[in-house]
């Protein structure tokens, strides 16, 4: 989150620079996805515009600049700090695609051009009502006619309680300037409070606990912008979109699709949402009474857009599908009726009888992170249940419409994901083996890399020497003489049970495992290019 107006606040951000880091949701994939989804022909992410307001370093949109070359991106940003340092990575990258700039929102004219995709994440919260009407008068102005804009921001109810705490947290730190010991004693705070307030039959004492845990494992950076800044202005649902709605904007949907839907929720609740709301913008804010939902992502477009919200398997035709799901069952029965589960390492679970459905499951955690089109998929998963059957027209159409159901289903839970565009990754080791020019640079510079599917991967001590040499020119064994010059350097220390290998046949033989071992799990993890 970074200020992009109100100069008095730059320097809070030049002096403390936010972490900047990718937002899967904020990828152009997903926001064509949820657009594609509700009957829209948004422009291919392979050749799109994007607008990023308050890029920051560029941590989001610079990996996206560089796994789409195709594309044209724009971030801006007030932290002049934030916005040299970004251009020192694209520099460094040799990035012709992308534009950092230091401009103040309210400057913003429609000589950039129209942006297919404008994301705004973590801003519209943490500045004044004015500027918050300047970030959707941008988006307005912008937004070419088949346009997504992503604004996430703070919402109630769940923001009370967080509000609360965040007074507490401002009155105790006040008087402080400097922003580590301010963060510093907002965190004494907590802990005092968390410590001294019962949680037994105590809803105060539960939710404060809860809380403390999760700002617990925030940095301070995260601590002094998101929760001690002078503004943080959450509002609910519906008074967002009517502010949408007064700058020619009307909601398309969330970037988390699976908070849309009143299914996910009980029977009942399900049944009385219906009954007490048909407009989507109303069912949507008494969802979020329902959730006590604290924090959106939401998607607008202009209000002329014609929307399809009547969903059928249909639609699932047009988009590549993927999942990391695997069976639970060692004896899992591909060809029975018996009910089999599968897994996600979210702790998503799905269960189906469906001999079609499991094995289009089970096709999909195999070759995951790649997705395959919806017909590849049908076929694949009717060649392993029946695979001497001859399908006739009706046959075939009935197992479409089962499959493309059943997936519809998975995507809102999250069971599977949903894409426009294969994504520029490969899932095999390669005779010389490669990562992106932003991955090698991260490997360098810290502890996680950007994958190809915008997503943070973190990394250990030797992967991180090994991404610095998978620059698509080296094969395995010129690989490993440069791993072993590197411990012979000491740079790198390999041990063995307990003793550390300097050279011989035991560090070869190490060194080989190690590196395969890497490889696989980047092959897996979506880091590996062609």
């Amino acid at each position: 989150m970074q200020q992009v107006m109100e100069n008095e606040k730059t320097f809070s951000y030049d002096n403390v620079p936010y972490d900047s880091h990718p937002f899967p949701q904020s990828h152009p994939d997903r926001l064509a996805t949820i657009a594609t989804l509700f009957g829209m022909k948004p422009q291919p992410v392979e050749n799109c515009r994007v607008l990023e307001l308050a890029c920051a370093s560029g941590g989001n949109i610079i990996p996206l600049a560089q796994a789409l070359p195709n594309a044209h991106f724009v971030g801006i940003d007030l932290s002049a700090r934030q916005i040299e340092d970004g251009k020192k990575v694209v520099e460094s990258l040799g990035l012709k695609n992308i534009e950092l700039k230091h401009v103040d929102l309210k400057d913003l004219t429609e000589a950039e051009g129209k942006f297919d995709y404008i994301v705004a994440h973590g801003l519209f919260s943490w500045v004044n009502g004015n500027t918050q009407e300047k970030i959707l008068e941008a988006c307005e102005k912008l937004l070419a006619p088949n346009g997504v804009a992503y604004i996430s921001y703070n919402t109630y109810p769940g923001w009370h309680f967080r509000g609360m705490i965040r007074d507490m947290m401002l009155y105790h730190a006040g008087p402080i300037q400097e922003p580590n010991a301010k963060a510093g004693q907002a965190r004494a705070l907590l802990d005092f409070l968390s410590q001294s307030v019962p949680t037994e039959n105590n809803a105060y004492g539960i939710m404060l606990k809860n809380e403390v845990e999760v700002l617990r494992n925030q940095r301070d950076s995260y601590l002094f912008h998101d929760h001690l800044e002078e503004e943080n202005k959450p509002m609910y649902f519906h008074e967002f979109i009517e502010k949408a709605n007064a700058h020619g904007l009307q909601f398309l949907g969330e970037a988390e699709f699976s908070t849309m839907l009143t299914s996910n929720f009980p029977a009942q609740v399900n049944e009385t949402l219906k009954k007490i709301s048909t407009d989507i913008v109303r069912t949507e804010q008494y969802m979020d009474f329902v959730r006590n939902r604290t924090f959106r992502q939401t998607l607008l477009v202009r209000s002329d857009v014609q929307l399809n919200r009547n969903l059928t398997f249909e639609q699932v035709k047009q988009f590549l599908i993927a999942s990391p799901i695997r069976p639970i069952s060692e004896n899992f029965e591909l060809q029975s009726a018996k009910p089999e589960s599968f897994a996600l390492p979210n702790n998503v679970q799905l269960t189906t009888p469906q001999p079609l459905v499991k094995a289009a499951l089970q096709y999909l955690g195999e070759v995951w992170p790649k997705a395959v089109s919806f017909h590849e998929l049908l076929d694949t998963a009717l060649a392993r249940v029946a695979p001497n059957v001859i399908q006739d027209k009706n046959a075939a159409e009935a197992q479409a419409q089962l499959l493309g159901s059943d997936l519809l289903t998975a995507y809102s839970t999250n069971a599977v994901v949903f894409r426009t565009t294969e994504l520029p990754f490969v899932t095999s080791v390669s005779d010389k083996p490669k990562v992106s020019a932003m991955a090698k640079f991260q490997a360098e510079n810290g502890n996680y890399v950007t994958n190809q599917l915008h997503e943070i991967v973190t990394i250990d001590i030797f992967s991180k020497h090994l991404m610095a040499l998978l620059d698509g020119k080296r094969d395995h064994k010129q690989l490993l003489s440069e791993l072993t010059k590197l411990v012979k350097a000491d740079t790198l220390v390999v041990q063995k049970d307990g003793k550390q290998l300097k050279d011989g046949d035991a560090l070869q033989e190490s060194l080989t495992i190690a590196m395969n071992e890497s490889l696989n799990k980047m092959a897996k993890a979506g880091v590996l290019i062609a």
